[in-house]
């Protein structure tokens, strides 16, 4: 009688979640490049235009929702079919534990996000503080303030809905994998 080695069966597989965060961060990059280009971006492309301003922010924001869905789902389905089985657990057990896999995916895409948004602003800091364009006593309008709070709580919400959105993939990937589900009639090119 063979026994089945449950210690790696335990084991968290890091390896997993950087490769649905590399994938979650690059859909995410080249839509929000798309986007970009078409004006949905938190630039202010609507700046001196009060009217079109809250549309702009309206469309910005579906945008990002869109965006951040889509990356979500995408990395947390690839860790969730790329976690190695574990045969030994309960259904419940491994549906738990892809779901964290997608928790994962979208925790380490984000912070990645954070960090590479938070460089980038000390960056621009820096050259406006380099090249004086930094004025001190330049405030906001009411209605720019209202728009960075309606923007950030928007941003905010919609980092939640794919937290969501990747556990609940990591674990559609999890069963797809535990069921062998075959997508090769779809997903192929080799025909």
């Amino acid at each position: 009688m063979t026994t089945l080695d449950t210690t790696t069966n335990n084991r968290f597989e890091w390896g997993v979640i950087f490769i649905g965060a590399a994938i979650a961060c690059g859909i995410s990059i080249v839509m929000m490049q798309f986007g970009s280009v078409i004006g949905l971006s938190a630039d202010g492309a609507y700046a001196g235009l009060e009217d079109m301003a809250m549309w702009g922010v309206v469309a910005t924001g579906i945008w990002i929702l869109w965006v951040q869905l889509l990356a979500s789902l995408a990395g947390g389905y690839t860790a969730g079919y790329l976690r190695r089985p574990t045969p030994t657990f309960k259904a419940h057990e491994n549906e738990l534990h892809d779901g964290f896999y997608g928790f994962g995916v979208w925790a380490v895409s984000t912070i990645a996000v954070f960090i590479a948004i938070s460089i980038a602003a000390m960056a621009a800091t820096y050259v406006e503080i380099q090249t004086d364009a930094f004025d001190v006593n330049e405030t906001m309008s009411d209605s720019d303030k209202n728009t960075a709070i309606i923007f950030a709580f928007v941003t905010g919400a919609t980092s939640l809905l794919s937290a969501v959105a990747a556990w609940w993939a990591a674990t559609m990937g999890g069963d797809h994998r535990a069921k062998g589900v075959d997508f090769s009639s779809h997903l192929t090119f080799k025909k």
